[in-house]
């Protein structure tokens, strides 16, 4: 069950801080969207804008990669002018990795943020690359097959 621990767990996607990413020496974050950055269809709040300046202005690179639509991460990611991609198939790693390629960037100084064991924490295993998780935002909003998830995750993390 190693293969869904993720290396690092945090409450809030702001838990990932400049100091984190200094000492991780991290350059690009590969970020899920819904319930990791923002609530299932919810645009991106004081928070997060206050956070991805923050990204931005220590040249951090935030990249969206998400299993919904473009249209989805596109109205997300627009305002920000952030990279996003939709229909990634996580967790299936090759759509990130020809990402990775096309923007020059390596495993090495980059971590997979997200809030699910199955699809996130899993896909940047088989990335290689160090992976965040965090507690998902309005599970309220969630979709009952990603809440169906949670009590296999749940399970999963008692092994641990």
């Amino acid at each position: 069950m190693k293969i869904f621990k993720p290396s690092y767990e945090f409450e809030h996607f702001t838990d990932v801080s400049l100091q984190f990413l200094k000492d991780n020496n991290v350059h690009a974050i590969f970020s899920d969207l819904d319930s990791t950055l923002a609530a299932h269809d919810q645009l991106g709040d004081d928070q997060f804008t206050r956070w991805h300046e923050r990204l931005e202005a220590n040249q951090i690179k935030l990249i969206v990669v998400s299993n919904n639509s473009q249209g989805r991460v596109d109205r997300f990611t627009k305002p920000y002018n952030i990279p996003g991609y939709g229909r990634c198939n996580k967790p299936a790693p090759s759509k990130i990795r020809s990402i990775m390629k096309e923007i020059g960037v390596k495993e090495t100084d980059s971590i997979f943020l997200g809030d699910q064991l199955f699809t996130d924490v899993l896909c940047g295993k088989l990335l290689k690359m160090k992976t965040v998780l965090v507690k998902p935002l309005g599970i309220e909003h969630e979709p009952w097959t990603v809440r169906w998830k949670r009590g296999l995750e749940a399970s999963i993390k008692k092994m641990w």
